[in-house]
């Protein structure tokens, strides 16, 4: 198996409860996602809530924050958690960008990097280096205020990538790649750890010291049928994006998106569910708890951490409660 990490969501008020479990069902890293709830609000309630598990944020959203905000967050997430946290950061899509965030969206594997660069000038800043960033789409001159010191020690930083442009991005600057839900084997073997490698070259970095990590829809239950509804439509929300293509294409799917984009218009939920069903054994881990654990098994060699996360599209928190229950069960140690 490859390390495995779980993302814990939901409530705010049961979000320590949740982490505490996965720490000691041994799991190797926590991680929580930036969708209904702020990625750093809930990121301080695991490291509050934990001591030795790995605290990752998959992911913080770059664009609409500028990134020396996002540094003095991570400096402070790596002290609150004593080291143990890890900045996970990604661009998101256009549209989300520009219509729910009111953010330019320009050159986004670019101006990722930059960001990369720019976090890192800060961090150094509250080392004594004196920042001196005058980049493409940044400009930092200043350093922060006084009376935070230096995190204790390096913060990895990993980068969420979909296509080729975004992975070779992070394979240069970043400590590691994010790879979305939608995912399987094969896209992380042939194109996303490829593009990283091929990034990391390009910067003279050893491919090696880039993790490939990737996220996955995982979801665990004795009726393995239902399980793999619930994965559907999780699966036919993020293929409505044209962004996520390419994963589609990879498989021989891409004729589904159209489809899968008339039904989400019109609101039928049982119609995205199922035209994404054909997909599930592809881009998820689905039904029972052993055929769950054998579909997380073939990433192994492929990608150096899988991180487990159940479905929160047109799921209820009883439902989400219940899945978290059994995926925690399924891959405790």
């Amino acid at each position: 198996m490859p390390e495995i990490g779980i993302v814990v969501g939901g409530e705010l008020a049961q979000l320590g409860e949740r982490a505490r479990r996965a720490e000691d069902a041994g799991y190797e890293s926590v991680w929580v996602a930036e969708t209904a709830r702020s990625a750093f609000v809930q990121a301080t309630l695991v490291a509050q809530a934990t001591s030795s598990v790995l605290v990752g944020t998959a992911v913080a959203l770059v664009f609409p924050r500028s990134p020396v905000i996002t540094a003095m967050a991570a400096r402070d997430l790596a002290e609150l958690s004593g080291g143990r946290f890890v900045l996970g950061l990604g661009s998101q899509v256009k549209r989300v960008n520009e219509q729910r965030f009111s953010v330019p969206f320009e050159h986004p594997a670019p101006k990722m990097a930059e960001a990369v660069e720019v976090i890192r000038t800060v961090l150094a800043a509250f080392e004594g280096k004196t920042p001196d960033h005058r980049g493409r789409f940044y400009t930092v001159s200043m350093p922060p205020f006084p009376g935070a010191g230096p995190a204790p020690g390096p913060v990895p930083i990993y980068v969420a990538a979909v296509n080729v442009l975004m992975a070779e991005a992070a394979g240069r600057v970043a400590d590691g790649v994010s790879g979305h839900p939608m995912t399987s084997p094969r896209y992380v073997a042939e194109v996303l750890r490829p593009a990283v490698e091929l990034g990391a070259r390009r910067a003279g970095r050893d491919p090696s010291d880039v993790s490939v990590t990737t996220n996955l829809i995982t979801l665990v239950d004795h009726d393995a049928a239902r399980a793999k509804r619930d994965a559907a439509l999780q699966l036919a929300f993020y293929a409505t994006t044209r962004t996520y293509a390419p994963v589609l294409a990879l498989h021989g799917f891409e004729d589904r998106m159209g489809p899968i984009r008339k039904a989400f218009a019109k609101g039928d939920v049982a119609g995205m569910v199922d035209l994404a069903l054909p997909m599930v054994d592809t881009y998820t881990a689905a039904g029972t708890p052993e055929e769950v654990r054998e579909r997380v098994a073939a990433f192994d060699g492929i990608a150096d951490r899988v991180i487990l996360g159940g479905a929160w599209v047109g799921t209820s928190p009883e439902r989400i409660r219940e899945t978290f229950d059994l995926l925690l069960e399924t891959f405790a140690s």
